[in-house]
């Protein structure tokens, strides 16, 4: 089985983690917001990913495991 990080955007959607769905969202985003040259469209796609990454945090923890990223923000603490 690939791991999350391998999985579609649509992989992850029909997955039924709103959590892994958005995370995935978050990462193509961003990695067109990397790849655009458009002006336009960066901000665009930088205003979406903000939205995406606000909605992340807003979701309930659910004891599933961090990203690194999260665990260094917190110190690394892992949760």
């Amino acid at each position: 089985m690939a791991s999350r990080a391998q999985k579609t955007l649509l992989e992850q959607v029909r997955g039924n983690s709103r959590r892994a769905a958005l995370e995935a969202l978050r990462d193509k985003i961003a990695r067109t917001i990397d790849s655009t040259e458009s002006g336009r469209d960066i901000a665009a796609l930088s205003k979406r990913l903000m939205e995406v990454m606000a909605e992340i945090d807003g979701l309930p923890d659910g004891g599933g495991a961090r990203s690194p990223l999260d665990r260094a923000k917190m110190g690394g603490a892992r949760k």
